[in-house]
């Protein structure tokens, strides 16, 4: 599975190397001096295709390894997020490092923001910056374990509540930051990338969070993680903060990570059915369990074929309950 992981990866690294590339030379060339949009630009018109482009081809990952391939995600957010390899640790700690930076930085030069109307958001972005760093202890929660099954309202399973609630949080607010920053900029261009990076990331992080609230959609997960991970990347030529660059940064790897883990804990349906018997409806096994078939209701009464009419038993008025039973004289 580390195979699969490590083709969708690499598909949407090469994606996000094209979108930025695309929307560095938008920026460069797409925008007038006043900062209004050339309407009809090519670069423009070649990162909307991109876009596109790169939502089909993971769309159809996600397919591939659902329908193709019959592969299915455990239901426990530890076994689903399970990691096993040397490289697990350190590039965990890298990528918290990376967003922590970002979160601490922000703290610091909220007030160096370029606002539109000379308006102030130092006080939202340092929450932003708050809500940041602890996003990065939900990302280390959910995938810092290793293996294990949940037990059904212990305090790990409310840990992971709480851990996966974190990077929800943060999206949300990071959306109404964004949105309260844009909203007198009439140029769609200049914000759009920025806002579909969040909103992607915040899809991802609540599919995510399913494994912990009993309802897991690993394949929807999967499909928001790639995505949502190549919109961060593709924000990155656009002029901000160093401390929100860092930030972008880390949530693409926060992403980028928890979809390798997902891909590579993807076992057969019925391996992943047989160890987890009881296990929720998800978006890959719900349709597991096929409905009783009419022969499979009653139970043969003899072979095929065998007996008749004349081979029933007939039981005595005595053996039948007065209560329900009802003579001919009754039914009149």
């Amino acid at each position: 599975m580390r195979k699969l992981a490590l083709t969708i990866t690499s598909t949407t690294c090469v994606f996000s190397a094209f979108g930025v590339f695309s929307r560095w030379l938008q920026n460069m060339t797409a925008f007038e001096e006043n900062g209004l949009y050339k309407s009809g630009s090519l670069w423009g018109v070649a990162l909307m295709l991109l876009c596109i482009a790169a939502a089909a081809v993971l769309y159809g990952f996600a397919l591939y390894f659902r329908k193709n391939l019959n592969l299915a995600s455990p239901p426990d957010m530890a076994a689903a997020l399970k990691g096993a390899t040397v490289l697990h640790k350190p590039v965990l700690i890298l990528v918290a490092l990376i967003m922590t930076a970002g979160g601490v930085l922000l703290l610091f030069t909220a007030g160096d923001a370029e606002t539109p109307l000379g308006a102030d958001f130092s006080t939202l972005l340092r929450v932003l910056a708050l809500l940041g760093i602890l996003s990065v202890g939900g990302f280390v929660g959910m995938t810092m374990g290793r293996g294990g099954e949940t037990p059904e309202g212990s305090p790990r399973e409310a840990g992971f509540c709480i851990a996966s609630a974190l990077p929800i949080v943060f999206c949300c607010f990071w959306l109404i930051v964004s949105y309260r920053q844009d909203a007198v900029t009439s140029v769609v261009w200049s914000y759009a990338p920025e806002i579909l990076a969040i909103a992607s990331s915040l899809l991802a992080f609540y599919f995510v969070a399913g494994y912990a609230y009993g309802r897991p959609r690993p394949f929807s997960a999967l499909f928001f993680c790639q995505f949502g991970a190549y919109m961060c990347f593709v924000t990155l030529p656009d002029e901000r903060l160093m401390a929100m660059q860092l930030m972008f940064v880390g949530l693409a790897g926060m992403q980028l990570f928890i979809s390798w883990l997902i891909v590579s804990n993807l076992r057969r349906k019925e391996d992943i059915l047989s160890r987890f018997p009881n296990a929720p409806a998800t978006d890959d096994i719900d349709d597991e369990v096929p409905p009783p078939s009419p022969e499979d209701e009653f139970e043969p009464m003899g072979e095929e074929g065998e007996g008749g009419e004349d081979e029933y038993i007939e039981l005595p008025d005595e053996y039948l309950d007065p209560g329900t039973a009802k003579t001919g004289d009754e039914e009149k």
